[in-house]
């Protein structure tokens, strides 16, 4: 009889496992694809700190919209994954669109340095000085023979502006390349919120050069 018991037992533990397996299998349950599909949303938020104390005098700044490379325009991380192929994390995304996000992040950073006396994004507001801004990369390298990287690029062009013409006053720009553990979203966005309060620290180091040097 305890033969026949056991027998019994081991077979209803089968099929109890056989059961779950197929359940697991069919529906995801407790996988982690199921987490990977939820929603997840990002911004990218710097802080410069204090205010200056001083401000110049009669120096505004008009902010264009940054340009976005238009592999990395929408709201979706993207990711290189080989030298000439880039995958979005569908489920991965950011608050708002990318140049919406940095062309705040920018103006709230040069309104604390001090540089300008007033800076503004409103085309209809009279500026001394105009600044044009590219994106040109923004993404989490996740290439096999490369590193984990949160990669992050910009390019500035400061010009002054009057009634009659354009001058190009200051032109420069920097690539991040930020050491991460792992590329996953989560990981690359705290790469390029490092990456960004890096390269808007360079933008006022060299704005402040150029304007130490520059005549009255």
């Amino acid at each position: 009889m305890s033969d026949v018991v056991t027998t019994r037992m081991i077979s209803r533990m089968l099929w109890v496992f056989i059961v779950s397996s197929l359940l697991t299998g069919c529906f995801g349950l407790g996988s982690k694809a199921e987490k990977d599909d939820s929603p997840h949303y990002y911004v990218i938020d710097v802080n410069r700190g204090a205010v200056a104390s001083s401000f110049a005098k009669d120096r505004i700044l008009r902010i264009k919209p940054v340009q976005v490379t238009s592999v990395f325009r929408e709201k979706t991380i993207v990711f290189r994954v080989g030298d000439d192929e880039y995958q979005p994390q569908l489920s991965h995304q950011f608050f708002s669109e990318p140049q919406e996000m940095f062309t705040d992040q920018l103006k709230r950073w040069l309104q604390k340095s001090g540089l300008f006396s007033q800076v503004v994004t409103d085309a209809d507001v009279p500026a001394d000085m105009v600044l044009e801004t590219s994106l040109t990369a923004l993404y989490g390298d996740q290439r096999e023979q490369f590193s984990p990287q949160a990669v992050l690029e910009m390019q500035f062009l400061l010009m002054s502006e009057n009634t009659n013409s354009i001058v190009p006053l200051l032109q420069t720009g920097l690539r991040i390349e930020a050491d991460i553990d792992e590329t996953t979203p989560a990981n690359v966005v705290k790469g390029w919120r490092q990456g960004l309060e890096e390269l808007l620290a360079t933008l006022e180091d060299d704005f402040r050069g150029y304007f130490s040097k520059r005549s009255p």
